[in-house]
């Protein structure tokens, strides 16, 4: 999922993308993400995961080409 501050606004915030736990997830997600609003951190769990600004281009690696996919300097899915 994505949850904390959207990069490049100001006062912008989301909490998406739980898929079918989305049920389960609702109370720590409201949890997490008042800590984070009020707070300016969430003190109840590590968002790092969750950061909605990993798939943002501003921190994807400037190399192009190659096979499968990024998530900022880490390769995932297939690597063929």
């Amino acid at each position: 999922p994505y949850m904390g501050m959207i990069p490049g606004y100001e006062n912008a915030y989301i909490a998406a993308g739980h898929n079918c736990w989305g049920i389960l997830w609702g109370p720590v997600t409201g949890k997490a993400m008042s800590e984070l609003i009020i707070d300016g951190r969430a003190s109840c769990v590590d968002l790092t995961a969750f950061d909605p600004g990993r798939f943002s281009k501003s921190k994807r690696s400037k190399k192009q080409g190659g096979r499968g996919r990024q998530q900022v300097d880490s390769a995932v899915g297939e690597q063929w």
